[in-house]
């Protein structure tokens, strides 16, 4: 049973937001070199089943999240996303079908751009502002094109970049904080909220709920914070469903995907017990009314030049 959340702007330390964003794809979306989910389906209700689970963790601790949708699950699942609406979150676009940004032609991403906006659109009533590529695959290469993309279409954010490099996505050198990306000597309107990066063991990892335990994630937020960034957290529906269907993939991939599935509900249970109301979806940080915490999002704290 879910409820109506109204606009709150709560921030986390240091008068920064943090940001709860939920991917919203069925348990088979994947990127993996070699990996195949072709023909594959979601068993009957799951869907609707572990994304209303999720509903209803953000209703029972007052959380606004954002919800990026692909396209082809508001398409088949349109009571969905309707009901993520009501709750009164916001509903961002993950694509129309999961492809990478990187392999896509610039004429390609935009006619997967117009298909996933216009049925989000025609089921919410509501612009979409917001753009999250499958697996965060923009790459430089892509972002001549891709920052004017979401231009054209009316956007006006982004979360698609990972500032480093893991072994599936990253841009080596992208600026952590928020802030208007400089491409080819043009400063795009888009606001881009790049996910958080921790270093841990000599490797550079995102700040996903399921990997780390829940002092080190609370650990990472409040640093965020004191450097005067947002936290970016994300789930998917699948990772707080330990009995999901199974991919067939290699050993190591299998380890990456499956890793904290067990735990992952009650971490996010616990995160929001123990930083309550520090947490929002990201329009409400980027349009909302109050002028500080909307000035932070937009130019980020003090700082080097943003990336070009």
């Amino acid at each position: 049973m879910t409820t109506h959340l109204p606009l709150a702007l709560s921030v986390g330390t240091n008068g920064v937001p943090n940001f709860l964003t939920i991917d919203v794809e069925e348990w088979y979306r994947v990127n993996y070199e070699g990996a195949a989910a072709t023909g594959l389906t979601c068993p009957a209700g799951w869907m609707e089943r572990v994304t209303d689970r999720l509903l209803d963790i953000c209703s029972a601790h007052g959380c606004r999240s954002t919800f990026f949708v692909l396209g082809s699950v508001a398409e088949a699942y349109p009571q969905l996303v309707r009901r993520i609406a009501a709750a009164g979150h916001e509903v961002a676009s993950h694509s129309y079908g999961h492809q990478p940004v990187c392999a896509m032609t610039p004429a390609a991403f935009e006619e997967d751009l117009r298909r996933s906006c216009g049925v989000l659109e025609s089921l919410t009533g509501r612009p979409v502002l917001g753009f999250r590529a499958p697996s965060f695959s923009v790459t430089r290469e892509v972002l001549p094109w891709f920052y004017a993309a979401l231009e054209r279409r009316g956007l006006t954010y982004s979360s698609s970049v990972f500032p480093g490099r893991t072994f599936l996505y990253g841009i080596p050198g992208f600026p952590r904080r928020v802030h208007r990306p400089v491409v080819a000597g043009h400063r795009t309107t888009i606001t881009e909220f790049p996910l958080t990066r921790v270093e841990i063991a000599g490797r550079t990892l995102g700040l996903y709920v399921r990997l780390f335990p829940g002092f080190l994630l609370r650990r990472y937020i409040l640093a965020e914070n004191a450097a005067g960034r947002p936290a970016m957290l994300y789930v998917h529906p699948r990772e707080i469903d330990p009995a999901q269907p199974r991919l067939k993939l290699r050993w190591t991939q299998s380890k990456i995907h499956y890793f904290g599935v067990r735990g992952c509900e009650k971490k996010l249970r616990d995160l929001l017990v123990a930083l309550p109301g520090s947490l929002m979806c990201i329009s409400d940080a980027l349009c909302g009314a109050d002028p500080l915490v909307r000035n932070l999002v937009r130019t980020g704290p003090p700082g080097p030049v943003p990336w070009a």
